[in-house]
Formats: C-alpha cells, sequence, structure tokens
C-alpha cells in the first residue's frame, strides 16, 4: 500500500474552495457543501508527487466510524470521488455531479441529451458538436456548466456551453456546441 498518503476532513480553506466554485450553477451549491461538509475527506499525498493533486471523497456517515478505526497510511480511497483541487480551484468529479443530481441537490443543473452517435463521440474524449444534439435546454447560456445524457437518460458527461439556445438554431451542424470537461469514457482511455 502506499505510506505516504493519509485521509482527513476537509478544512475551512477547501470548504470555501469547493463552495466557491460552482456557485455559479447553483446559488444553493455552498448551503450543499455546508450539508456535506462533516462527510466530505481530503486525500494527500504527503510526498507531493508532481501532477498528483488532492483528491476529494464523500463518505457516507456509515463508514466515518470504519476510517477512523483503520490505519490511514493503508487507505487508498473511500466513499465517492467527488472531485480534486489543483492551483486553488476544485473541479467536480462526473460521479460528484452525478450524486448531487440524483439527490435532487442541483436540480437547476442544465441538461443536454445527446444522439447515440454523440454518445460515442463523446465517450472517445471529443467535444460536443451541433450534430449530435438531441435535446437542448431553451434557456442555454455560454459557459454554463453541462450535464450530459444519453437517449436512455444516464449521465455521460459534464460540459461547458460555448452558445447559447438561440445561436445554436443558426449555425452549422458540424460546429462547438460545448467543450467536453470528463466523461465515462475517461476511464478506458487512462493508463492502468
Amino acid at each position: 500500500m502506499n505510506d505516504n498518503l493519509y485521509f482527513r476532513r476537509i478544512n475551512e480553506i477547501e470548504k470555501q474552495i469547493i463552495s466557491n466554485e460552482y456557485s455559479i450553477i447553483s446559488i444553493e451549491f455552498p448551503k450543499i457543501i455546508e450539508n456535506l461538509k462533516t462527510r466530505l475527506y481530503i486525500s494527500i499525498d504527503k510526498l507531493q508527487i508532481k501532477n498528483k493533486f488532492p483528491n476529494i471523497y464523500l463518505i457516507p456517515e456509515s463508514q466515518i466510524n470504519l476510517l477512523r478505526t483503520l490505519d490511514n497510511d493503508k487507505i487508498i480511497s473511500v466513499g465517492l470521488y467527488f472531485g480534486f483541487i489543483k492551483k486553488g480551484k476544485f473541479y467536480l468529479s462526473l460521479e460528484g455531479a452525478e450524486f448531487l443530481f440524483n439527490n435532487n441537490l442541483l436540480s437547476d443543473l442544465k441538461i443536454i441529451q445527446v444522439s447515440d452517435k454523440g454518445e460515442k463521440s463523446i465517450l472517445y474524449g471529443n467535444n460536443i458538436l451541433n450534430n449530435m444534439i438531441y435535446t437542448i435546454p431553451d434557456f442555454l447560456k455560454e459557459n454554463d456548466i453541462l450535464l450530459v445524457v444519453n437517449r436512455n437518460e444516464e449521465i455521460i458527461a459534464l460540459a461547458l456551453s460555448k452558445m447559447n439556445s438561440q445561436k445554436i438554431q443558426k449555425i452549422h451542424p458540424d460546429e462547438l456546441i460545448a467543450i467536453n470537461l470528463i466523461d465515462k469514457g475517461v476511464y478506458l482511455r487512462e493508463n492502468q
């Protein structure tokens, strides 16, 4: 196991970083994080290896006592991977977004639905083009964070819109609509 990795509850500075980052999605986001803060833990590599960023995990109440009794140096991950902090910014994981959305904690998150062809392209890491869109929100703005779902309404990605909904109706089918921030295909593309 990794003797240089340890877990601890997030501190106030980390809570602020997480809260502030996604308050643009929802004014409720800081309150959501405040309610979850006792369950948010950070894993830190004591050696601070280059390209290693502190990971944030959302731990179920039932596992917190177990975590306290185990030898912290022997734990690699626990709970639900919620995101990571890099250079003072918090990056929400796809699992974290899915948890928040499924628990109605981010109900104002905008959703776009993509075609089967679009789903395949996104899972290969590509950005979202106009011809991939199946449905889009009526009031989409540029730089909105989007939850991308397939035709079965399964969450497959997080994206950042590059156009508002009025422009999208007037553009060429091959034009960029949104940037793929993270998708479920990343696990297959990463080196193991």
